[in-house]
């Protein structure tokens, strides 16, 4: 089973790659399947790809879930 997990978009690249802030881990991903995403949405991403745009309160909710000690 695979976790997706959300991130905050910190950057769109001109060749269909943005560059994704994972909890203070900067990955670069793939926008193909999700083409209205824009610096400073959150999305959930797999396999480094943008599978889903999402809210960031619902963001912020998943990752406060994730970080719990």
């Amino acid at each position: 089973m695979c976790l997706t997990i959300p991130a905050k978009i910190l950057e769109i690249k001109d060749n269909n790659k943005a560059v994704a802030d994972f909890n203070g881990k900067k990955e670069e991903v793939d926008i193909e399947l999700v083409k209205d995403i824009k610096k400073g949405d959150y999305a959930l991403i797999s396999n480094s790809f943008i599978i889903k745009k999402v809210l960031a309160d619902e963001a912020e909710k998943i990752l406060k879930i994730l970080n719990k000690p």
